[in-house]
C-alpha cells in the first residue's frame, strides 16, 4: 500500500449501525491495496455500536477510523419521511465538519456494498465541478425544484465532493436556505436540494460506481449504454446501492444482490440478524414478486428485450387511443 489514503466519510444514525458495518467490511475486503482515512459522523449512535464497528475496522490493516457526533437540533424541522431520517442531511454539512485543509472527500450512504477497488473513482479529476455523482433515473419534478426542464438529476448516495469549490460557493448556507424555502417539495429531501442548488455543477459518474435499484428497471439507452454494456453493468457493478424503501434486510426484498449484503453481514458483529418483517403480508408480497425477479435475474437476455417489447406495444396502444 502506497500513496495518500482515500478520504471517506459516512453520515449515520444508530438505527443504521448494522448496515454501516456491512458497507465497511465490503469496502475494506475489496480494497486491500488502498489505505483509508474514514470519518463516521453520527446521530444517536450508542457506545456499544461504536465499539463493535471500531473492533471490526481493527481487523484490517489499511484503515484509520474515527467517530464524530453531530448535533442536528437546529435543523430538526427539516423534512423526513419513511425510511429517511435526519441523518440524510448530514451530507450538506460535510464541508463544515471537515477541516479547511481537506479539499476532497468521498461520501457513501450506508445501504451500499462495495464490490471492487475504488481507487479509480477516488482519482477522478472534478476540475471546477462541485460534485461527482451518478444520474438518478426517472426524475420528472423539475418544476417543483425550479430546475430547467430536462436537467440531469443525480443520486446522492455516492458523492465525490470538491470541498474547496463548495466552500468558495457557500454551498452549505445555500442548501439550508433552499431546504427551508421548499420544504413541501423535497420528496427526496437533501438530495432534491443538492440537485436544485448545484444544478449543472456535477460530473457524471459511470453507473458502475452507484448501481441503483431503479437501474434494474431501466433501458440501456436511459443510461447511455449499449445493450452489452448494460448487461456487464448488471452482472458486475463496482458499488451496489440499495435504493428504494425495500432493502435487502427486508424479508420481502428480491434484489439480485440481496445475498451479497448477507455475505458481508456474516463477517460483522451483527451476523445473528434476522428480518423482522416476516408476516402474511410480506410472505404474499414475496410470492408475487419472486417469479418476475427470477425471470429478470436468471434469464436477463430474454427478460430485458421482452420487457422493452411490451413497453413499446403499450406506448403504441396509448398513441392509437389518443
Amino acid at each position: 500500500m502506497t500513496g495518500q489514503p482515500i478520504k471517506l466519510i459516512f453520515g449515520v444514525d444508530g438505527s443504521y449501525s448494522q448496515h454501516l458495518a456491512v458497507t465497511l467490511v465490503s469496502l475494506l475486503e475489496n480494497n486491500p491495496e488502498n489505505r483509508f482515512d474514514i470519518l463516521v459522523v453520527t446521530l444517536d449512535m450508542g457506545q456499544d455500536d461504536r465499539d463493535r464497528i471500531i473492533g471490526l475496522a481493527a481487523r484490517f490493516g489499511n484503515v484509520m477510523l474515527r467517530f464524530q457526533p453531530f448535533d442536528i437540533g437546529r435543523y430538526s424541522h427539516f423534512r423526513t419521511d419513511g425510511h429517511i431520517s435526519h441523518a440524510s442531511y448530514l451530507r450538506i454539512f460535510i464541508p463544515e465538519i471537515l477541516p479547511e485543509s481537506e479539499e476532497k472527500v468521498l461520501y457513501l450512504d450506508c445501504d451500499i456494498v462495495v464490490r471492487h477497488d475504488i481507487a479509480a473513482l477516488w482519482k477522478l479529476d472534478l476540475g471546477d465541478r462541485m460534485l461527482g455523482a451518478a444520474r438518478n433515473l426517472f426524475f420528472v419534478r423539475h418544476d417543483d425544484l425550479a430546475m430547467p426542464a430536462g436537467a440531469d438529476y443525480f443520486n446522492a448516495g455516492v458523492l465525490l465532493m470538491n470541498l474547496k469549490r463548495w466552500r468558495e460557493a457557500d454551498g452549505t448556507a445555500r442548501l439550508i436556505r433552499f431546504i427551508e424555502a421548499h420544504h413541501d417539495h423535497l420528496w427526496a429531501h437533501d438530495q432534491d436540494a443538492l440537485n436544485a442548488v448545484f444544478c449543472g455543477e456535477f460530473l457524471e459518474l459511470a453507473p458502475t460506481w452507484n448501481f441503483q435499484t431503479s437501474m434494474l428497471w431501466s433501458e440501456p439507452d436511459g443510461l447511455s449504454l449499449s445493450y452489452p454494456e448494460f448487461r456487464r453493468l448488471l452482472a458486475d457493478p463496482a458499488i451496489v446501492h440499495y435504493t428504494s424503501p425495500s432493502k435487502p434486510w427486508h424479508f420481502s426484498n428480491t434484489h439480485p444482490y440481496k445475498s451479497t449484503y448477507y455475505q458481508y453481514l456474516e463477517k460483522t458483529p451483527y451476523r445473528t440478524f434476522a428480518p423482522r418483517d416476516v408476516c402474511l403480508r410480506s410472505l404474499f408480497r414475496r410470492a408475487v414478486t419472486t417469479p418476475q425477479a427470477a425471470f429478470r435475474d436468471m434469464l436477463p437476455d430474454a427478460y430485458y428485450p421482452t420487457r422493452r417489447l411490451f413497453r413499446q406495444l403499450k406506448s403504441m396502444s396509448l398513441g392509437m387511443r389518443a
